[in-house]
């Protein structure tokens, strides 16, 4: 009976790990390069909104 609880500590130890690294993985691969494109678009859109109000405002 020591054997068989050893045996399911270890296994949920491994499924916990495993599913902490899919996890992680997935943010890593998936989240963050979406994350990090939608920051430059944000970016890119603020920079140009203000040369846009710049540009074509009235100068007096």
């Amino acid at each position: 009976m020591k054997k068989f609880g050893l045996g399911i500590l270890t296994g949920v130890a491994g499924t916990v790990a495993a599913v902490a690294t899919a996890a992680f993985t997935f943010h890593k691969v998936a989240i963050k390069p979406l994350e990090e494109e939608e920051a430059k678009f944000e970016a890119t859109n603020r920079n140009s909104a203000r040369k846009a109000a710049h540009s074509h405002s009235a100068r007096y």
